[in-house]
C-alpha cells in the first residue's frame, strides 16, 4: 500500500476512534445519572485519553513497533462499544486508553519524515469526530451498532496494511549534561503555545456547548486550518508560519468571539500552526518523534484544561493576557532563531 494511502487510512481511523469518544461522552451526559458521575465519567476520560500519552509514548519508543499498538487501540474501541450499554463508565475507560494509544501511535507514524503536512493530516479529522459523535448523542441517535461495525472493519484493515516500525534517528542520552540551549527554549515556547490553543478550545466547547451549529463550523474550520496550515508551513518555513498564524489569529479570537465568521477564521488559524509547531517540538527532542506527539497531542490539553480549574483563571483568559503571553511568545520565537538564517532557519 502506497505511504500516502496509508496516511489517509490512519487519518481516516483518527476521526473513527475521537467520533467513538464524542459519543461515549455525549451519551454520558444525555443519561440519567447524578453530576458527580457525570463529571467523573468526563474527568477519567480526559485524563487517560490525554494525560495517558506521554507515557505511552514512552513505551512505543521502547518496543518500536506501531502497528501492535494501533491495533491494540482498536480492539479496545472495539470492546468499548460492545460493552457501553450495559456498563458505560468501564467503556469510556476503554476508549480513554485506546484514544491515548492511536493518537501517539498514529501520529508517529505520520510523523516519521517530519512533514507539518502529514502530520496536520492526521490531527484534523479528531475534532471532526469528536463535534460529531456528540452531536448525535446529543440527537438521540442510537449508532452504537454503526460504530461497532466500523470500528472492527478498520480493526480488519490495520491488520491487513503494512504500517512499518518506526525508525526513527535516536535522542541523545539521558546522561548528558542538562543545559538550557535554543532548542530547549524553542521546545518551553511551543508547549505554551499549544497550551493558549487547547485553552481556548476548552472555552468555546465550554460556552457553546449546547450550539451545535458554532460548533460545526468551528470544527470545519479547525479541520480545514490543520490541513491547510501544514502545508503551506513546510512550503515557507515551520518558524515563519507559527510567527503568522499565531500573530493573524490572536486579534480574531480575542475581539470577535460574537462574530461567528471572523472566530471560525480565527481558531482556524490557532489550530493551522499544530502540525509546524509538533514538527519544532520533534526536532527539538532530538527527533524522539513518540515523544513529541505525546506532548503536543496529549500534554499541552491537559495544561488547557488545568487552567480551567485554577483561581486565576479568570486573568488567564482576559483579553489582557491573552495579548500579553502572544507578544511574549512571538518575541521568544524570534529570539530562539538568533544566529540562524532568520525565521524561516528551522524549516
Amino acid at each position: 500500500m502506497k505511504k500516502n494511502s496509508v496516511l489517509l487510512l490512519l487519518a481516516l481511523g483518527h476521526g473513527l476512534n475521537d467520533l467513538v469518544a464524542g459519543y461515549f461522552l455525549g451519551c454520558l451526559v444525555q443519561l440519567k445519572l447524578d453530576i458527580l458521575q457525570v463529571g467523573l465519567g468526563l474527568f477519567v476520560y480526559n485524563l487517560l485519553a490525554f494525560g495517558g500519552q506521554y507515557p505511552v509514548a514512552l513505551w512505543l519508543e521502547k518496543y518500536k513497533n506501531p502497528k501492535k499498538f494501533l491495533l491494540g487501540s482498536y480492539v479496545l474501541n472495539v470492546l468499548a462499544v460492545s460493552f457501553f450499554l450495559f456498563a458505560p463508565h468501564f467503556s469510556i475507560v476503554m476508549a480513554g486508553v485506546a484514544s491515548a494509544i492511536y493518537h501517539v501511535a498514529g501520529g508517529t507514524v505520520c510523523a516519521q519524515e517530519n512533514k507539518a503536512f502529514h502530520i496536520g493530516l492526521f490531527a484534523a479529522p479528531g475534532v471532526a469526530g469528536l463535534v460529531a459523535g456528540g452531536y448525535l448523542a446529543y440527537s438521540h441517535f442510537n449508532i452504537l451498532g454503526w460504530l461497532f461495525a466500523a470500528a472492527l472493519c478498520f480493526l480488519f484493515l490495520l491488520l491487513v496494511i503494512p504500517i512499518r516500525n518506526n525508525a526513527g534517528p535516536v535522542g541523545k542520552g539521558s546522561a548528558q549534561k542538562f543545559s538550557l540551549d535554543q532548542h530547549d527554549l524553542i521546545m518551553i515556547l511551543l508547549l505554551t503555545v499549544i497550551a493558549l490553543r487547547s485553552v481556548i478550545w476548552n472555552i468555546f466547547q465550554l460556552v457553546h456547548e449546547n450550539n451545535y451549529e458554532w460548533l460545526i463550523a468551528i470544527a470545519i474550520s479547525a479541520f480545514a486550518g490543520k490541513i491547510i496550515g501544514g502545508w503551506i508551513a513546510d512550503r515557507i518555513g515551520w518558524r515563519l508560519y507559527v510567527f503568522i498564524s499565531l500573530a493573524a489569529a490572536t486579534p480574531l479570537v480575542t475581539f470577535f468571539k460574537d462574530e461567528l465568521i471572523l472566530f471560525c477564521i480565527g481558531i482556524g488559524l490557532l489550530q493551522s500552526g499544530i502540525p509546524a509547531t509538533t514538527s519544532l517540538l520533534i526536532r527539538s527532542v532530538n527527533g524522539k518523534t513518540e515523544r513529541a506527539i505525546g506532548l503536543s497531542f496529549g500534554t499541552a490539553i491537559i495544561a488547557g484544561a488545568i487552567a480551567l480549574l485554577i483561581p486565576v483563571r479568570s486573568f488567564l483568559f482576559s483579553n489582557a493576557f491573552i495579548f500579553l503571553s502572544t507578544g511574549f511568545m512571538l518575541l521568544l520565537l524570534v529570539l530562539a532563531g538568533k544566529g540562524r538564517p532568520g525565521l524561516r532557519g528551522t524549516r
